[in-house]
């Protein structure tokens, strides 16, 4: 599926094809876009992308296109799904805080994609 939030904004859920935001001339290449949270209301879109041969990242933008903050998983865990503000993650490895659920939610600084872990999800 095919999806524009404006002119700065080319992806698709399906591929790689148009999986880039544009600022002017500068271009940032996505990978393989998991899921889009636009947030109108606070001048923000989340993206969260899945790279099976590296890391899974999570983009901050402003509706123009201006990258505010990439970020990766939080050590010894995997980013799982983004809702709202908030993204869900799974444990890693035996070093990760263990969940009573599936994983944990961490809430998302929007001004600099720091992560703080909240309560666990499933």
């Amino acid at each position: 599926m095919f999806l524009g939030i404006n002119d700065a904004f080319h992806f698709s859920t399906n591929g790689t094809d148009f999986n880039t935001v544009k600022k002017g001339t500068e271009e940032i290449i996505l990978g393989k876009v998991e899921t889009v949270q636009v947030l109108t209301a606070i001048n923000r879109v989340l993206i969260l992308t899945r790279d099976p041969k590296s890391t899974d990242y999570l983009y901050g933008f402003d509706l123009d296109g201006h990258l505010i903050f990439k970020t990766t998983p939080p050590e010894h865990y995997n980013f799982w799904y983004l809702s709202g503000k908030q993204v869900a993650c799974t444990e890693a490895d035996d070093l990760a805080k263990k969940s009573p659920l599936s994983g944990w939610w961490f809430s998302i600084d929007l001004k600099n994609g720091n992560l703080t872990m909240g309560s666990p999800a499933y």
